[in-house]
């Protein structure tokens, strides 16, 4: 494991790296095999020169993890090697008993392969969730030049409407979240129906609920998008909430 970074290190010089960042339990690292799997497939896709296999780092996760509880583990996987740092989760309950507050980001996206995969190059996301921060917010979320909703800077989001649920479909360049796939697999397993979309941002307000996730946060419901509120409770969210603890946490 690297403490220190080499000036010459490609993380240094060109920000190229992934990271991961998975929430540790009582001494279990949460979808573990899930979070490898992403961060091994861009390593692959994006051609990143790193030596350690799947199951090695598996295990070197597992061991990093032991005695620890309710912290965050990131993984950082860089061309000199690798780095595990852990800290504190920031989530309070009365951030989710109240809801968090979304702010459209300043900048605007486009189209990019980069954008599937967790690199670690965040500066655009920093930026605009300390924008969000400023003014008020607890989130921002990412529009394109189509104002077609995609993601927040930490988080995926999903509406509720008529018991359907309704999430930006990954053609979207879009980060595949982790918890996101867990709550599409849900829907799925109860015959919850879900469409993976193209939301525009005018249509926000035609919804009656909203949430955000991610591995820290698992589930939180949105208040507002700038001037355009929801409803404070629904049983479906509710029910699906309850369905992902108890895959979390029940057998722990």
């Amino acid at each position: 494991m690297k403490n220190k970074i080499s000036l010459e290190s490609n993380l240094t010089k060109f920000g190229i790296g992934l990271f991961e960042t998975i929430k540790v339990y009582k001494g279990i690292p949460m979808l573990l095999d899930n979070h490898l799997e992403r961060i091994y497939n861009s390593i692959n896709e994006l051609n990143i020169s790193f030596d350690i296999c799947k199951n090695e780092m598996k295990n070197i996760i597992i061991k990093h993890s032991k005695n620890i509880n309710n912290k965050a583990l990131r993984l950082t996987i860089f061309d000199d090697g690798y780095n595990i740092s852990l800290r504190d989760i920031p989530y309070t309950q009365s951030d989710y008993l109240r809801g968090y507050k979304l702010k459209i980001a300043p900048i605007i996206r486009g189209s990019s392969i980069l954008y599937t995969h967790k690199t670690v190059n965040y500066l655009e996301n920093i930026y605009s969730k300390k924008e969000a921060l400023k003014h008020g917010f607890d989130e921002s979320l990412f529009i394109n030049m189509k104002n077609i909703i995609l993601e927040g800077s930490m988080t995926n989001i999903f509406f509720i409407k008529d018991n359907i649920v309704y999430t930006p479909c990954e053609s979207l360049s879009i980060l595949p979240g982790i918890i996101r796939q867990e709550i599409i697999d849900i829907c799925t397993k109860e015959k919850i129906k879900i469409k993976k979309t193209k939301i525009q941002l005018s249509s926000v307000k035609d919804f009656e609920f909203c949430f955000i996730t991610n591995s820290l946060i698992e589930l939180i419901k949105v208040s507002n998008i700038e001037d355009t509120y929801f409803k404070k409770e629904n049983k479906l969210f509710k029910f699906i909430e309850s369905k992902l603890k108890e895959k979390w946490y029940g057998c722990i």
